[in-house]
């Protein structure tokens, strides 16, 4: 078989869930394989393959060769459990694992929060009380460790999809314990679950403390003191307790890899140690706040597409690329109905040569991202610069896109949308402010399109009104 060939799998994560996953070209080892499947899946877990061998009626077989791989194949993921790296290993070398100072959140905000199970005691109780809220109409009386109980096990639940949950997410969480235990309803609210939204909020702020102590960095860098009432206190990030060895030890093994060749790299050792070292960038990014040329130099894989990705999904939980084609695609045609209304003046002009028939979805997309700014009245002219005079300042066929952070290139692309992609993520791993002419059109990327803002961003008017429109 070809080197070459496309590789067209169709990737089995659980006994509900697979994915289609389509390479370009075969891997040249089972362990870039690997590496591919993490990337394009956004899977944070070590894992294995198994394959369906057609040599024994598509039986699963543990894959050892790329070659015994078919170009059509369907391949298992399978978790690897982790056991103890060494029993001699001493605090200062042991490596992290993803459930302790980098913890990887389960999924982003569901749509429909499911309730946990609670204790034998609490679930026997529930499910007497509804049966009496059933037939007699009326609420259950919880006993105060009850009432723990519940608590205790819904901040839990509430942290594995987010640390700081927003007023309304909260809310969800309390309407939907509510629903399924309607016998846990407020007498005296209207929406019947006020009184456990209040005490759930509480309750994450105390779970949150509690995370803190024990030394959960996500958590622990903004547990400070510090207010307007207290000024002296402590600031969010003081005695935060200082990077352990083995995580010094992984970053300049990083700085090491990216001395050498692209293909000589290893680049799932890379994946693994950002993930393990993502406490300690976050702290050294978010407190620190240094030069890019200093981030470049000291975390170089933040500047690999792969890795911009990855970082943002640690961030977010959020496939980027994904969620923003997927975004801008459903948005592009009512976004090109607005802007063929509004064709007077100098914004008009422009707009005509943008909307000029394009026969791809890549022209499309460009299309609509670059109407944006025009549309919402901002200044693009020096955020996103050509080389020679193009229409509307927007080149539709690129051969080479740069990205430039602080008067120096950071990385390239082909593509303009992907590279405007890669820009949003940098900006999120890097800590950074939108550039201020532009402060509208990024803030339509992330509200809009990949509704990070919880509902809690009050946006401008203008940006408002387009998003009703």
């Amino acid at each position: 078989m070809e080197a070459t060939d496309v590789l067209k799998s169709r990737v089995v994560l659980d006994d509900i869930n697979a994915e289609r996953l389509i390479l370009p070209s075969r891997p040249e080892s089972v362990n870039a394989l690997i590496y591919e499947v993490k990337t394009k899946l956004n899977l944070s877990y070590d894992f294995r393959l198994q394959f369906q061998d057609p040599e024994f009626d598509n039986a699963l077989c543990n894959l050892v060769n790329i070659e015994d791989l078919p170009s059509r194949a369907t391949v298992k993921v399978v978790r690897l459990i982790q056991s103890d790296l060494s029993s001699t290993s001493t605090d200062d070398t042991i490596i992290l694992s993803d459930n302790t100072d980098s913890p990887e959140h389960a999924c982003r905000w569901p749509e429909t929060f499911v309730v946990p199970t609670f204790s034998y005691e609490v679930e026997y109780a529930l499910r007497e009380g509804n049966c009496t809220f059933v037939k007699e109409g009326k609420t259950l009386r919880l006993s105060r460790d009850q009432k723990h109980n519940i608590l205790d096990v819904m901040a839990a639940e509430i942290y594995k999809h987010k640390s700081y949950p927003s007023s309304k997410q909260i809310g969800k969480a309390a309407k939907a314990l509510v629903s399924k235990r309607p016998c846990l309803k407020d007498n005296g609210s209207e929406t019947g679950f006020e009184g456990w939204k209040n005490s759930l909020r509480f309750k994450m702020g105390n779970y949150r403390t509690k995370l803190s102590r024990a030394g959960i960095k996500d958590v622990a860098v903004n547990a400070g003191k510090r207010s307007r009432t207290n000024p002296e206190g402590a600031s969010s990030r003081a005695n935060i307790k200082r990077p352990k060895r083995g995580e010094v030890n992984m970053r300049l093994e990083m700085v090491e890899q990216f001395k050498k060749t692209s293909p000589e790299r290893d680049m799932i050792l890379i994946y693994l140690h950002m993930q393990h070292t993502f406490a300690l960038r976050r702290e050294e990014v978010v407190k620190s706040a240094p030069p890019i040329a200093e981030i470049k130099e000291r975390w170089p894989a933040l500047f690999c597409e792969s890795q911009v990705y990855s970082e943002f999904n640690r961030i977010a939980n959020q496939n980027l690329p994904y969620s923003f084609f997927a975004a801008i695609d459903k948005c592009t045609p009512q976004l090109l109905k607005l802007y063929k209304k509004r064709r007077t003046g100098n914004f008009g002009e422009k707009m005509e040569q943008l909307l000029m028939d394009k026969s791809n979805i890549t022209a499309a997309r460009i299309a609509a991202l670059a109407g944006l700014p025009l549309y919402l009245k901002e200044d693009f002219s020096e955020s996103f610069k050509t080389c020679k005079e193009v229409p509307a300042g927007i080149p539709f066929e690129t051969h080479h896109v740069s990205i430039i952070l602080e008067d120096q290139v950071v990385m390239s692309h082909k593509s303009w949308p992907d590279s405007l992609v890669i820009l949003f993520g940098l900006i999120y791993a890097l800590n950074l402010s939108y550039p201020e002419k532009l402060s509208g059109f990024f803030e339509f990327i992330q509200v809009v399109l990949l509704k990070l803002d919880d509902g809690r961003k009050q946006l401008k008017p203008k940006l408002q009104a387009l998003r009703n429109e």
